[in-house]
């Protein structure tokens, strides 16, 4: 099945569904997660722009910078046709600077990423997550300093709550400054807490959500279960750095249905987890240690979920309604006559 597309926000931009993270790059394998050189880079880079990805993403902190660096040598003969994404926030030094959202830590952030990079421009360049110890409206000054200088084409956030997402694109309109395009968040069947309020939040917002981690460290893949214990090396053995606890007594019990459905589909457990997010029309960062597992993952756009299915899945991973959404429920119910919305 050729690739599908879908527009980033409100730009005129758009990206693949399916995207290519660059957390398994990089040779050093600072945190022990893929550790991938430059020849397979390349394969995988190559082999993902054919099937018609043309979104990818890394950030200043995958490998100490090492992510970068091969992913711009994979991606120099495809610039002008692909998206590049990456971010900033981690700490990059031991320097009580090299860290933050300060404008200072952002300036010397997108000069080196640029360089490491190859290239004068990302596509889209992310706060990494909230920091707290930084005025935002520095960090907005800054970052609409970047897209006014041709540095950075869309800004976007990763890992930030609703409330925050909130504060940060008022300030931007009351100021005429560039709106952030992009949320980029974990989401899985294991994990779909976004639901409670960010996902409302990007909906009304019309921000695009890059999801991270589709198969929560591989866990949906069901190569794990509860009564085996993750090997160090993997995502999965790192939870508490990467992604959260989930569940094993429930989370368990819907991988094995996960697992069903794919038989059911003659597809693979992963391809039936993406399939899944792809079904919302969500962007979808795959990563991958090898060229098998890119195939793996690339082969969830081949996945075409059924009616049954997809409320299969909806109704045995469905979080609970957290207050005051249940009660605004409730009393969005009691409306006695029909309300048209004006187009």
């Amino acid at each position: 099945m050729p690739m599908k597309y879908t527009s980033i926000g409100r730009t005129g931009a758009h990206a693949s569904l399916l995207a290519l993270g660059a957390m398994t790059f990089g040779e050093k394998n600072t945190w022990k997660l893929g550790g991938l050189g430059q020849e397979a880079v390349d394969k995988m880079v190559a082999r993902a722009v054919d099937a018609g990805v043309n979104l990818f993403d890394t950030a200043d902190v995958y490998d100490e910078g090492e992510s970068e660096k091969a992913l711009g040598r994979a991606l120099k003969p495809y610039r002008d046709q692909i998206l590049i994404a990456t971010k900033v926030r981690g700490r990059t030094g031991a320097g009580v600077n090299e860290i933050g959202l300060s404008r200072h830590h952002i300036e010397i952030g997108i000069r080196k990423s640029l360089e490491r990079l190859g290239t004068s421009w990302v596509d889209i360049y992310q706060f990494h997550s909230w920091d707290a110890h930084v005025p935002l409206n520095e960090s907005l000054e800054t970052m609409q300093d970047l897209v006014e200088r041709g540095l950075v084409r869309y800004p976007g956030v990763s890992n930030f709550t609703a409330w925050q997402m909130s504060t940060l694109q008022a300030r931007c309109e009351e100021r005429g400054y560039s709106r952030y395009e992009t949320a980029q968040m974990n989401y899985s069947l294991l994990n779909r807490d976004i639901e409670h309020e960010i996902l409302p939040f990007t909906h009304y917002s019309k921000m695009s959500l890059l999801v991270w981690s589709p198969l929560h460290g591989g866990t949906l893949s069901g190569k794990y279960s509860k009564d085996s214990k993750p090997a160090a090396g993997t995502r999965a053995g790192n939870r508490g750095l990467f992604f959260p606890f989930f569940d094993e007594e429930t989370g368990f019990g819907i991988v094995e249905k996960v697992k069903q459905i794919a038989e059911e589909q003659g597809a693979t457990a992963a391809q039936i987890a993406i399939a899944w997010l792809l079904s919302k029309n969500h962007i979808v960062l795959i990563g991958a240690k090898s060229t098998e597992q890119f195939e793996e993952n690339l082969g969830a756009i081949d996945v075409n979920l059924n009616a049954g299915q997809l409320e299969n899945l909806d109704r045995i991973t469905k979080p609970r309604v957290q207050y005051p959404n249940w009660m605004i429920e409730r009393q969005s119910s009691g409306r006695t006559f029909p309300i048209v919305e004006n187009s």
